[in-house]
């Protein structure tokens, strides 16, 4: 359980040799045993690099290797070459840090004048690998495009590999062997199976329209003078390829394929030009038509055999699935519609799977001429399908197809959610445990975009929960969890029921403590806080690492101030010490968090966001009693006469307008912080981002509402602007958030109507406090739950800088004359866990550099200027390539003394949003005068000297 609560930030993929060693030492070592005269030791070496450069992906060492290797090779013998064959293909990602290329590229060509044919054919194939690196260089060219005409079968199979390597890269070499493939094919010295091999290189001649059309030429005369069945099905492979990256003559391709699919009698070939048309589909939907639509429609009902049927389907659906199906228009009696009522109830599971996909991509898409109701019809289907597939186990896969469909359909109408979830939930208590997992899946996906339908069905789901734990007498199962979470959800900012809560802690009695943690934290993630805080308070004494029990305990205190808000009256007169004590569980909660914080595990999120959400409250701690102090305090008597002496209405609030001046401040912090944890959560899922800004938004709303009314009570004016952002309304939102945008629309409204255009404070004034209190009750009970982040998460990216120079082993600063600039390298690579870019993906990363003055040096700098800056920031953008990156700074230092150089990563995304992830370096520079030192030298010479004769003439002389 220890190793499982705390595997919330996922570990990288790290790659480690059988000791810890640092790079040189590493080199050195395999440079050793590539120098051994035995060859196995040699081999040996050789395949431990690939594992080398993984872990230290940097230039100098790659660079450095690649050419020991490369001697190795020229040397070697075609066993080794074979092994640095595989190295190449192993690191094809490192070899652009490779920036002696002529160097390397010499050592291996060597070897293509060798008298040995397998050694020539190695030395192509290992060209062919690094072709990434070496594209243009017509040397290389020249030996391939002569190799081709070789006698030998294997090397001129190596020709033929690295011809289509080369052609992928270089422009240049597939423009000038075009031709000599076309030679080739149409050649009658050329082997069938030689042919057969040259035909795929065509599909990256795509870098020029030039040469992508006679590529394309060239392809469809070899369908024309060669109809076998594997030149007919390769070379639509190959044009479809060579079309899709070239992006020419699309709608034509597709009616080829239509016209091969329809006249050719053979099934295989009618197979390669669904699979076709399926990738055209994929890739521009937008370029079909009607009517190529209603032709697949029309062959998927006239064939006879089944896996044409299903491919036939999956294509119309490449195409409805698509955004571009509305610029489509069918006829009211299409085809498409009729495959959809043949195929949804098919005895074969699969066609009917892909029909039921089908009429639901057509249902959710408006104006496409189509008259019938398909959603009833969808829902139908699905319904039915549901209920055959819930209790087959080897169905598993169709029920998930058909699952997603359901999901689908609600999102569109959510009028028909009611219908879907009362029979998916009618199955939950009869149907295989495999099944029950994914229906209690799809429940949650249509309970969060309508959390009313799940409600409705909670006693079924408490009566399923009862009944599977009744007839189990094994331990808890991930199929109760996920029943526990659907109570939950459904209770979802809502007191849970008596009955409900019993029954779960039933079921925890029944759990070992991994499936119990789990049910807490989906408690937490649903603010059934009570649950929680009973499943912890019974978990934290039963674990075996302190790190964990600092965890559990952590939630406790979480769960348990959560507890002190949700227990305040409903009139809201015990607010200010429900906040209060819930204020200090939390600060319990913070400091239990960072104990539990490992350097592997920092929980850097948790602690923040625990922060973050104290900070909250503390300003609605303030803000409460201000308001009270205003009750209970009005402005003196004087402050009338006063104000009207000044002529100024305002300053008889000015005690008022002091005090929500500090609330003010309050709330801005707050929403420091949120946004600060928002831009430091690059791999948090979007419900995490949004609870965060839900968080800041209800900050800013409060920040709105209090300068609105410190300008009512200054000015006498009304001020509607800055409250107008709260009538804005998205199109979709968590359930979970929308009680959040609820109090937003309450208080604009309210302000809509207590702020007309003219209006004097002393009539208003009361009013407008009055609000303050409404709002805090309203954001403190719609407060949102915990995210996912805060618990587990599904993307990891970490990114490790290494700047020179560095400082000594004993941590000296590195010396700098005053009158030179220090060049700062900063190197990186970007490192993803097992699933990179979930969410989102890095683009490019932000390096910034600023330096500052920690102790001025007592000499002066004559050469200084009097108002030198002491402090430089810099920045730079680059984008990795293949998780690499590096950049340069130059950095001056004409102060002399100690300054400190503080190095700093962010990452922009692919939607240009930056990002502050980290890491953070710095180094210690001190900036010297040669010339100061050297007159302080002689002066501490001078001084020693004089000091010397002093002592001597001292001294009694006998």
């Amino acid at each position: 359980m220890a190793t499982s609560i705390l595997s919330r930030q996922s570990q990288v993929a790290n790659v480690s040799f059988e000791q810890e060693q640092d790079a040189n030492s590493a080199l050195t070592e395999l440079d050793k045993a590539l120098r051994s005269g035995q060859i196995g030791i040699q081999c040996e070496a050789v395949v431990k690099f690939p594992r080398l450069f993984e872990k230290y992906p940097f230039p100098i060492l790659i660079n450095s290797a690649m050419l020991k290797i490369a001697d190795v090779f020229r040397g070697g013998n075609n066993f080794i070459r074979l092994c640095i064959l595989r190295v190449t293909q192993q690191s094809e990602k490192h070899l652009d840090k490779i920036f002696t290329v002529d160097e390397f590229t010499r050592r291996i060509f060597g070897v293509i004048h060798s008298n040995d044919p397998v050694a020539r054919a190695i030395t192509l194939r290992t060209l062919g690998s690094v072709a990434s690196i070496i594209s243009e260089k017509k040397t290389v060219h020249h030996s391939i495009i002569l190799c081709l005409d070789s006698h030998n079968a294997v090397e001129v199979e190596a020709a033929i590999f690295a011809a289509e390597k080369f052609s992928e890269k270089s422009k240049m070499f597939a423009a000038s062997v075009c031709s000599k493939i076309g030679l080739m094919i149409a050649g009658l010295a050329t082997p069938t199976e030689m042919k057969l091999k040259l035909v795929p290189i065509l599909q990256h001649m795509h870098h020029d329209t030039e040469t992508a059309t006679k590529a394309s030429e060239l392809c469809q005369s070899v369908l024309t003078c060669y109809p076998a069945r594997k030149f007919v099905t390769l070379t639509l492979d190959t044009l479809t390829k060579l079309t899709v990256k070239s992006l020419l003559r699309l709608q034509e391709h597709v009616v080829r394929l239509l016209s091969y699919l329809i006249s050719d009698p053979r099934s295989s070939v009618k197979a390669v030009c669904l699979d076709n048309l399926r990738l055209l589909a994929l890739r521009a939907a937008y370029l079909w038509t009607g009517d190529n639509l209603e032709e697949i429609a029309k062959f998927s009902l006239q064939t006879s055999s089944h896996v044409l049927k299903i491919k036939a389907v999956r294509v119309l659906n490449a195409v409805c699935g698509n955004v571009a199906v509305t610029l489509l228009e069918l006829s009211p009696d299409t085809p498409v519609l009729e495959v959809c009522r043949e195929f949804c109830y098919e005895p074969s599971t699969e066609l009917a799977t892909q029909g039921i996909e089908l009429l639901t991509n057509l249902a959710k898409v408006k104006g496409l001429g189509v008259t019938c109701d398909l959603t009833a019809e969808a829902v139908g289907a699905i319904q039915t399908h549901v209920m055959l597939l819930a209790s087959d186990r080897d169905k598993v896969q169709h029920l998930k197809m058909v699952l997603k469909c359901a999901v689908t359909i609600c999102q569109t109408c959510r009028q028909v959610s009611d219908k879907v979830v009362q029979t998916l939930t009618s199955l939950l208590g009869t149907s295989e445990e495999a099944s029950q997992l994914h229906l209690c899946e799809c429940l949650a996906a249509i309970g969060s975009e309508c959390p009313s339908a799940l409600d409705a069905v909670s006693p079924q789901i408490l009566a399923s929960l009862t009944k599977t734990i009744s007839h189990s007498h094994r331990q808890l199962s991930q199929v109760q969890v996920h029943m526990c979470t659907l109570l939950f959800q459904a209770s979802c900012q809502k007191p849970m029921s008596a009955p409900i809560h019993g029954q779960v802690m039933a079921c925890i009695a029944q759990a070992n403590h991994w499936v119990a943690y789990k049910v807490a934290r989906q408690a937490m993630r649903y603010s059934q806080y009570q649950v929680a805080y009973a499943i912890l308070k019974t978990l934290n004494l039963q674990v075996v690492t302190e790190q964990v029990h600092y965890w559990l305990l952590g939630l406790q205190h979480a769960c348990a101030a959560e507890n002190h808000l949700k227990q305040a009256k409903n009139d809201h007169s015990d607010l200010i010490h429900c906040i209060a004590d819930a204020v200090k569980m939390y600060v319990k909660s913070h400091v239990t968090l960072k104990a539990a914080g490992t350097p592997n595990t920092p929980l850097e999120f948790a602690c923040a966001y625990v922060t973050m959400r104290m900070r909250v409250l503390q300003a609605h701690h303030l803000l409460l009693l201000s308001y009270s102090s205003f009750n209970s305090k009005p402005p003196p008597a004087i402050s009338t006469a006063l104000a009207a002496t000044n002529g100024q209405e305002g300053t008889r609030w000015a005690q008022v307008v002091n005090q929500l001046e500090k609330c003010y401040k309050e709330y801005e912090e707050a929403n420091c912080l949120a946004s600060n944890l928002y831009k430091s959560s690059f791999d948090a899922d979007p419900a995490s981002l949004l609870n965060i800004n839900m968080i800041q938004h209800s900050c800013n709303c409060i920040k709105s509402l209090i300068s609105t009314i410190i300008t009512t009570i200054q000015t006498g004016q009304s001020n509607l602007g800055e409250c107008q952002f709260l009538t804005s309304k998205k199109s979709e939102t968590a359930s979970s958030m929308a009680a959040t945008l609820s109090v937003m629309q309450e208080i604009s409204s309210a302000m809509d109507k207590i702020l007309p255009e003219t209006s004097s404070s002393a009539v208003i004034s009361h009013k407008l406090v009055d609000i303050l209190s409404s709002s805090v009750a309203g954001f403190v009970q719609a407060l949102p739950s915990f995210p996912r982040f805060f618990f587990q998460t599904l993307q990891n990216t970490v990114v490790k800088l290494a700047v020179s120079p560095q400082q000594s082993a004993n941590q000296e600063p590195i010396p700098l004359r005053a009158d030179t600039h220090l060049s700062l390298r900063v190197e990186g690579v970007v490192q993803h866990g097992e699933r990179p870019a979930l969410f989102r993906k890095v683009s490019s990363v932000i390096i910034t550099v600023s330096t500052s003055l920690v102790s001025r040096s007592s000499a002066i700098n004559p050469n200084a200027k009097t108002n030198e800056n002491t402090s430089v920031q810099m920045s730079q953008t680059v984008q990795p390539h293949n998780d690499y990156f590096s950049t340069s700074f130059v950095l001056p230092f004409s102060i002399l003394g100690i300054h400190v150089v503080k190095v700093e990563a962010g990452v922009v995304d692919e939607n240009g949003v930056g990002w502050s992830t980290g890491p953070r370096t710095s180094v210690t520079v001190k900036s010297y005068d040669d010339s100061i030192l050297r007159q302080q030298q002689i002066r501490a010479r001078a001084t020693q000297q004089q000091t010397t004769s002093q002592q001597y003439m001292q001294t009694p002389h006998i």
